[in-house]
């Protein structure tokens, strides 16, 4: 046991998370493990990962971690127990800064999923950490825009992204996942996928808004697919789907007694059935 603990903390010291991507258009953040976190002098990235690290990788605690998404997606923890990346996010909580890392150990043991950990810490005096979850869809998982978006009294919404690819669909994931009383609680997943074939294209992009209400914002997401043909020549015989433009919206709207968001349709469920029969 110790030996793998200490296999983990010299790997996490080691490591340096990827470079940003869309640093202008996100306010999620990829910094080095050595530096300080939100300008205190006391206080590293590493000294929270440190909070976080012996849980992988202690016997069993990797597999009583949580999934966000239920039982069901649930794995028994990392092939190793090695920290690939890390990004930062600032974030809210009940009225208070908190800071988030999604945490990528890299494959899960027992799945073709990844095994990713988004952890919620409290930095205001000594590190805590508050909350802990696997939020791994897919085989990569990372945050997707727009990351954060305050919605009130409710506290943060944060999106996550599982995807993989093959030769001819790109899958993905979405995750919208509410930050309130220090807990990360799951409000819907979103399943889009990319497809190809010799004679036309399929695209499925996701935006994610807030709305206007108060004390608590609608969320409005929507799914913008659009068919192209090529110019290739197909004689495979399959159906070729008709080009065009489509969009899928469903609003998340607060329900005061379930104290929870809640779905205006069922229309995003209706598409990743549609989607399956694609795979």
């Amino acid at each position: 046991m110790m030996v793998v603990l200490l296999r983990v903390v010299l790997v996490v010291l080691a490591v340096l998370s990827a470079p940003a991507g869309r640093a202008s258009a996100q306010p999620a953040a990829s910094p080095d493990l050595a530096d300080r976190v939100g300008g205190r002098e006391d206080l590293t990235f590493a000294d929270l990962v440190r909070l976080v690290a012996p849980r992988i990788a202690a016997s069993g605690e990797a597999a009583r971690l949580r999934h966000i998404g239920g039982e069901e997606w649930r794995s028994a923890g990392p092939e190793a127990a090695e920290l690939r990346a890390f990004t930062a996010v600032p974030a809210r909580s009940g009225g208070s800064d908190r800071m988030v890392l999604l945490l990528d150990f890299g494959e899960a043991r027992d799945s073709a999923a990844g095994f990713a950990v988004l952890a919620l810490f409290d930095i205001a005096g000594e590190p805590r950490l508050l909350d802990a979850a696997d939020v791994a869809f897919d085989r990569r998982t990372s945050f997707a825009g727009p990351v954060r978006l305050p919605v009130g009294e409710a506290g943060d919404l944060l999106v996550t992204r599982s995807t993989h690819f093959n030769s001819s669909q790109g899958y993905a994931m979405t995750a919208l996942i509410l930050l309130g009383g220090d807990r990360f609680e799951l409000v819907d997943t979103i399943s889009t996928l990319d497809d190809r074939a010799c004679a036309f294209k399929r695209t499925q992009r996701l935006d994610i808004r807030r709305g206007t209400a108060a004390p608590f914002a609608d969320i409005r997401a929507t799914v913008t697919e659009r068919t192209a043909g090529t110019a290739e020549p197909c004689d495979d015989g399959a159906a070729v789907p008709e080009p065009g433009t489509r969009t899928i919206a469903v609003t998340y709207r607060w329900d005061a007694a379930e104290r929870r968001y809640i779905a205006d349709s069922d229309a995003f469920a209706v598409l990743a059935r549609e989607n399956e029969t694609r795979f």
